[in-house]
């Protein structure tokens, strides 16, 4: 998927009816990252910043714990709200290899929501949220 048909295809906020996500959406996904976060975010090697600033930021706001951390994938485990896990992925749409493991990935029982902001993929698996896919801008 390019970049315009990302655009023409995503929703916003107003458009999301899970109030999980829609919460998420407000305070993670495009909040500001607090000043003491983004100095270690400028520290970070590899990957994009927008993918080093949303591990940082969803260890902050639900309190999880890093499993496996490096330039493409990051797995979070535990945290408030009962999610088990999440998993995010850094630049899943950047060539057709990255494209088809995100579809994969998306299609794994293990995860049963996915949220899609083009720079960013998020996988979660939380025991209370039925099976959806997001596209957000």
């Amino acid at each position: 998927m390019n970049r315009i048909t990302y655009w023409v295809k995503a929703h916003t906020q107003y458009s999301v009816h899970s109030p999980f996500v829609f919460d998420m959406y407000r305070k993670v996904l495009f909040a500001r990252l607090p000043h003491h976060l983004s100095q270690k975010v400028a520290q970070e090697k590899g990957g994009c910043k927008k993918y080093h600033e949303m591990v940082y930021k969803l260890k902050e706001h639900y309190g999880m714990d890093t499993i496996c951390y490096d330039e493409d994938e990051a797995v979070l485990k535990g945290g408030a709200d009962s999610m088990e896990t999440v998993k995010v992925v850094c630049r899943p749409h950047s060539c057709r290899q990255h494209e088809w493991r995100w579809q994969a990935q998306q299609g794994n029982d293990k995860y049963n929501v996915s949220i899609d902001l083009y720079d960013v993929g998020l996988l979660i698996s939380h025991p209370k949220l039925h099976r959806q896919h997001f596209l957000l801008k």
